[in-house]
């Protein structure tokens, strides 16, 4: 498995990840993110993680952890609110002037980080796109589907609008996110097409995705899956709506 070089960066940057009822896998996960990307960030970096309201003890292997490292934050919850509003937290949450969004089941490569790194000087979002993805079939066709359509709305060319696995300036989310109200269940993919919108310079890397260790997707119920898709389908043209009003607006690049 290629691993690209470890580079020294000039910013401090905020690793997000959102949690929820993970604990047979969220040590491994931490302490990978900590071995192939934390110890070699500059000083000031942090590690957040919002818990999602979990309840089979994930909580306390990440209490256990914040012992153990510093720079790792919880963000605790009494409710069970969702992907959605966890990652909307964690946005808000993040201090450093770069933000790297990520998921916390395992699937993603830690050190692909660095895949990412060398372009954000350059760029002001790097989406990672999955690559080989393990997702469920019906995770795979749904996205597929989602995928081409935000080409034909927005002529952008991204094979994985969703993807939860970003290196991006903080200034993209301070931007874009008070408009991210549209597709409540993809937040990520909004906020990518907003950036896109709004001409921020953008570029895709594809990165690895692996089989789960432990559990099952919760990304898409199959007992919600129309309803959700129709959910999205509205939302993407709620979106294109919204900045037909903008008569400035020229997409003038691609990934």
């Amino acid at each position: 498995m290629y691993r690209a070089p470890i580079i020294k960066l000039a910013s401090p940057v905020s690793i997000l990840m959102p949690v929820y009822n993970e604990v047979d896998v969220i040590g491994f996960v931490i302490q990978e993110w900590v071995n192939d990307v934390l110890q070699y960030l500059p000083e000031g970096s942090e590690f957040i993680l919002d818990d999602g309201n979990s309840t089979d003890g994930t909580i306390e292997v990440i209490q256990k952890m914040t012992e153990k490292y510093p720079y790792i934050q919880l963000i605790t919850n009494t409710t069970r609110d969702g992907f959605s509003a966890a990652a909307r937290r964690l946005y808000l949450r993040a201090k450093c002037p770069f933000l790297f969004f990520t998921d916390s089941d395992g699937q993603y490569v830690a050190s692909d980080f660095w895949k990412l790194a060398p372009y954000m000087e350059s760029h002001d979002l790097i989406h990672g796109a999955k690559i080989g993805r393990k997702d469920p079939a019906l995770r795979r066709y749904a996205s597929s589907i989602f995928n081409k359509l935000s080409e034909f709305l927005f002529a952008v060319t991204y094979s994985d609008i969703n993807s939860a696995f970003r290196l991006m300036r903080k200034e993209v989310v301070q931007r874009t996110l008070p408009q991210v109200n549209c597709m409540p269940k993809l937040l990520n993919a909004e906020l990518l097409l907003r950036a896109e919108l709004e001409n921020f310079r953008i570029k895709q890397i594809y990165v690895l995705h692996r089989e789960r260790r432990f559990g099952i997707s919760r990304g898409l119920p199959t007992n919600r899956f129309l309803w959700d898709s129709l959910l999205a389908v509205k939302g993407l043209l709620k979106i294109k709506e919204s900045y037909r009003v903008n008569p400035d607006f020229h997409p003038d690049h691609k990934p």
